[in-house]
C-alpha cells in the first residue's frame, strides 16, 4: 500500500528531529517510509526537493550541513530550539475554558483530537482540569454548552445574565451576576460569582439555569483568588446540598438504586406492600430526586428536609403535566 502524502511529511520530520546529525539524501531515502514508492532517484529527488520547500513553508525549519555519509554531501536535519513550543501558561480561567471544550469535543466526532491536545498539554506540565479546579464529567449536554459560554465569560470578564429556579421551587427568577469561576463539583456543573442584584457572592447550578446570554464586559466587583472562590463554593453545596442520613421505604422489586446506597436494609410491610426500610447516606439534592424517580414505590421517611423536597418534586412533576 503506498503512503500517503501527509503521512509522508510526517514522517520526515520525525526522522529529520529525532537526530542530531545532517543527513544525506540517500540515507533519508532509506530512512523515511514513502519515498520507497519511487520508482527511481531522480523521481525521489524531485519529491524530495516538493516536500522540504512545503515544510518550510508552513514554518518547520531545515538546517543544512556536511552529513557523516561518504563524500560528506549536504544533509538535513530539524533543530530542537527551533522546533519545539515555547513554554505555555495558562491562568485558572483560561485552563477552565480549555477543560470545558475538551469535554464537549469528547461528545462529538473530534474526541481524539480533544484528547490528544489535553494530553500535550499535559506532557508540557499543564494540567488543565486540575488548574480549572474542576472534574470534567457530565452527561447531559445542555448543562455542557451552559458551561462552555460561562467558561468564556469568565475568560473575558463578561457579564452574564440568566433565569434561575432554585430546588423545590417551579418558577424561575432573573439573575445578573458577574462570573468568576465555573467547574464541576461530585458531577454538577457550577458558576460562582458576584450577584449584582443581591450585592454579594452566589453560587448558582447550571443544571438550573436557562435563557443564558453574555452581556457587556466589565466588573464592579474585584475577583477574589480561586482558593477563596472555590471555598465559597464548597460552603455553599454543604449548605444547599448537605449528605444527609436518610430512612427510606422501598418496595420490593423496585429502587434497585436505592437499595444498592444503603448500608441497612430490613424487610417491613408499609401502605399495604411488602418492602424493606433502607438506611442511606447521600446528598440531599440527589437523595431527594432518587425517591421521588420511584413514585409510589419508595417513601422518604426521615428526616423532614428529605421529605419536603420529594413532595416539592412531585408536585411540581403533577403540575408540569396538567
Amino acid at each position: 500500500m503506498s503512503t500517503s502524502k501527509s503521512q509522508r511529511l510526517v514522517n520526515l520530520v520525525i526522522c529529520l528531529r529525532s537526530t542530531n546529525a545532517y543527513l544525506s539524501a540517500g540515507e533519508i531515502r532509506r530512512m523515511v517510509q514513502g519515498y520507497d514508492d519511487c520508482e527511481n532517484e531522480a523521481a525521489y529527488l524531485r519529491m524530495f526537493e516538493r516536500d522540504k520547500r512545503e515544510l518550510r513553508e508552513v514554518g518547520v525549519p531545515l538546517d543544512q550541513g556536511a552529513s557523516l555519509a561518504p563524500g560528506s554531501p549536504i544533509g538535513y536535519r530539524i533543530p530542537a530550539q527551533g522546533y519545539e513550543l515555547p513554554e505555555i501558561t495558562l491562568t485558572p480561567e483560561q485552563a477552565g475554558v480549555l477543560a470545558v471544550a475538551a469535554e464537549v469535543w469528547r461528545e462529538g466526532e473530534r474526541a481524539a483530537r480533544a484528547d490528544g491536545a489535553l494530553a500535550k498539554l499535559t506532557a508540557a506540565g499543564i494540567d488543565p482540569v486540575h488548574d480549572a479546579g474542576a472534574t470534567v464529567s457530565v452527561e447531559d449536554p445542555a448543562e455542557l454548552a451552559a458551561a462552555a459560554v460561562v467558561a468564556e465569560a469568565v475568560a473575558e470578564s463578561r457579564l452574564l445574565t440568566f433565569s434561575h429556579t432554585p430546588a423545590g421551587a417551579t418558577e424561575a427568577t432573573p439573575r445578573r451576576i458577574e462570573p468568576w469561576w465555573t467547574g464541576s463539583r461530585q458531577g454538577n456543573w457550577y458558576v460562582v460569582g458576584h450577584d449584582l442584584d443581591r450585592g454579594e457572592p452566589r453560587t448558582f447550578r447550571l443544571i438550573r439555569i436557562s435563557g443564558l446570554r453574555v452581556a457587556q464586559a466589565g466588573r464592579t466587583a474585584p475577583v477574589p483568588p480561586t482558593a477563596q472562590v472555590l471555598a465559597l463554593l464548597d460552603d455553599a453545596i454543604t449548605r444547599l446540598n448537605p449528605v444527609v442520613e436518610a430512612g427510606v421505604w422501598a418496595a420490593d422489586g423496585h429502587a434497585a438504586e436505592l437499595r444498592a446506597m444503603a448500608r441497612e436494609a430490613v424487610p417491613v410491610e408499609r401502605f399495604g406492600r411488602t418492602g424493606a426500610d433502607l438506611e442511606v447516606s447521600a446528598p440531599l439534592g440527589e437523595l431527594s430526586s432518587l425517591v421521588a424517580s420511584q413514585s409510589a414505590d419508595a417513601v422518604a421517611l426521615r428526616p423532614a428536609e428529605l421529605r419536603v423536597r420529594v413532595v416539592s418534586i412531585l408536585t411540581a412533576a403533577e403540575e408540569a403535566v396538567r
